[in-house]
């Protein structure tokens, strides 16, 4: 039999994770670029060797080492490994297909000591990022797989998508959405 506190955090769950409605106003995370919006890449994108991703933040390229998972940020992703010499130039890119999720962090459990007590739904929640990967198409570039845009990770409960605005900034002027 069910308890109501764990019945509670079923009906929570999923009104969390499980019912988020797209929008039609720009500024919510629950906004999507529609499938044929053009993404139009303006500056040139080196993609670093033993890497099939370059990462932006903020207006500018960041190597994977020095993002800041906490704060949002886009990668275009190729569908090979770059041995330093794949690029992705500037062309436009054809959003095919919109999807979201969520990614969780490993962590690991805090010690636990004999007789201190037994473990919290606190101490149970994953730390997340959640993201929209919009599937791109160039028939010039057809090696570029698609971009990736993370909301900054966050307690499961607190994790949101990127705003339209949060990818723009992320994009700064390397590339530009061209809503339709």
């Amino acid at each position: 039999m069910m308890t109501r506190i764990s019945l509670l955090l079923v009906l929570t769950a999923s009104t969390v994770f499980g019912c988020a409605v797209q929008t039609a106003d720009e500024s919510s995370p629950d906004y999507r670029l529609p499938a044929g919006t053009e993404l139009v890449l303006r500056e040139s994108l080196v993609v670093p060797a033993g890497s099939a991703r370059v990462f932006l933040q903020r207006g500018a390229v960041v190597a994977k080492a020095r993002l800041d998972y906490y704060n949002p940020h886009c990668n275009f992703e190729l569908r090979e490994v770059s041995d330093g010499t794949a690029r992705i130039e500037p062309d436009v890119f054809f959003i095919t297909r919109v999807t979201v999720g969520f990614e969780e962090v490993v962590g690991r459990e805090l010690p636990r000591y004999a007789g201190v007590g037994l473990p919290t739904f606190d101490d149970m929640r994953p730390f997340i990022t959640r993201y929209v990967r919009h599937d791109l198409n160039s028939a010039v570039q057809p090696q570029v797989m698609r971009m990736t845009c993370h909301g900054g990770f966050d307690d499961s409960w607190w994790a949101e998508l990127p705003t339209l605005n949060e990818i723009r900034a992320a994009l700064g002027t390397f590339a530009t959405v061209q809503l339709r």
